[in-house]
């Protein structure tokens, strides 16, 4: 009986690491998985961030389009002279503001006015910006040219021109659009 005991005993003290080390490599492998699922985590959250930052840029560009295209659609100079529908622009009319530069010239980024998009609200480093170039004359739009009566001139064209936007959120990301415009020639007396 006392064969027994002492067999017992020996097998005991043999077993007691093997259990600590079990439990240590367990240990690890659990906080390498936890590590694991932060770092998602931590991706995913800047992919986020991204995209949202992305989503304010695109639309800040977009208004800062369709601002220009209401200045190019609805532009009514105090001296005819200088009214785009007439005349092509020289490279002296590629000036900041509502201008229009001719086609092939370096770009003149204007900003949008504050008064017309709040920039600062909407969590974006500066104001959208953009730039109007005169592409020339191209085929008119159904009401683009003067009716003359019932015979109404098929040859008629009107300008066309490209507007380019562009938005920077908080420095990570930038958007650019483009849409070409055709414009229309205003009828006489209005």
């Amino acid at each position: 009986m006392n064969l027994r005991i002492t067999h017992s005993l020996r097998g005991m003290q043999g077993q007691r690491g093997v259990s600590l080390v079990i439990v240590l490599v367990l240990l690890v492998a659990t906080s390498l998985l936890g590590i694991a699922v932060l770092r998602s985590s931590a991706m995913q959250e800047r992919m986020s961030a991204n995209m949202r930052d992305r989503g304010i840029a695109f639309q800040a560009a977009e208004a800062a389009l369709r601002y220009a295209q209401e200045g190019v659609l609805g532009a009514v100079p105090a001296d005819p002279e200088d009214a785009w529908d007439i005349r092509e622009p020289l490279a002296s009319d590629c000036v900041v503001g509502l201008s229009v530069c001719p086609a092939g010239s370096d770009p003149v980024w204007s900003s949008v006015p504050e008064a017309d998009f709040d920039f600062r609200r909407a969590g974006l480093a500066a104001a959208p910006e953009y730039w109007i170039e005169y592409l020339g004359m191209g085929p008119a739009v159904p009401g683009g040219c003067e009716d003359t009566g019932p015979a109404r001139e098929l040859n008629c064209q009107n300008p066309i021109y490209r507007v380019t936007a562009r938005s920077r959120a908080e420095g990570r990301a930038d958007v650019v659009l483009q849409a070409n415009i055709i414009s229309r020639i205003p009828v006489s007396g209005s």
